[in-house]
C-alpha cells in the first residue's frame, strides 16, 4: 500500500541532514550500498547538489530505460523540492491532472517514486537523490533509508 501524503512529508523531514556537500557524497554512496545490498546492482542512482550532478551509478543489471526514469524523477524533485512519490500521492486519483495543472509532459516528468530531496535541517533542499530500477516505492524507500543511514553517521 502506498504511503499517504502526510507520511511522505514526514519522511522528507525526518531524512534532513546536518550538512551535505561534496565531502559527504562518498558516505551517501556507502549508505546506498549498505542499505541496498544486492539491489545496488539493479539500480541507477543519481546524486545532485544544487542541481549539479555529483555522482551517477549504473548497476550491472540496468539499462538505458533506467536512465530515462532517472531524468523524469529528477525533474520532479528539481521543480517541486519534494519527492516524486509525494506528487504521485497528491495526484493518485487523477494523474493526468498533474500534467495539465503544471503544463508538464510525460517525456520529461513522471509522478512515480524514486526521486527524493536532500535537505539540510533549518535550511531546506540542497540536492536530490534519484533511484531507478526497483518498484517505484522500493526506489523511494532505498533513497529514504540511505539518507537516514547517512544522518545517523552525522550524529
Amino acid at each position: 500500500m502506498m504511503l499517504d501524503q502526510a507520511k511522505i512529508i514526514k519522511q522528507e523531514n525526518n531524512a534532513s541532514l546536518e550538512h551535505f556537500n561534496l565531502s559527504d557524497v562518498d558516505q551517501l554512496v556507502s549508505s546506498l550500498k549498505k542499505v541496498g545490498q544486492a539491489d545496488f546492482d539493479k539500480v541507477c542512482i543519481l546524486i545532485k547538489i544544487n542541481k549539479r550532478v555529483v555522482f551517477f551509478h549504473a548497476g550491472i543489471h540496468t539499462t538505458n530505460e533506467n536512465n530515462l526514469w532517472i531524468h523524469k524523477k529528477e525533474n520532479i524533485v528539481d521543480k517541486f523540492d519534494h519527492s516524486s512519490l509525494l506528487e504521485k500521492a497528491i495526484y493518485a486519483d487523477d494523474p493526468e491532472a498533474f500534467y495539465a495543472n503544471n503544463g508538464l509532459n510525460r517525456s520529461d516528468y513522471a509522478i512515480v517514486g524514486g526521486g527524493f530531496p536532500i535537505g539540510i535541517k533549518n535550511t531546506g533542499t540542497v540536492g536530490s537523490l534519484i533511484v531507478s530500477g526497483l518498484t517505484d516505492e522500493e526506489d523511494h524507500e532505498l533513497a529514504y533509508h540511505a539518507l537516514l543511514d547517512l544522518q545517523s553517521q552525522q550524529g
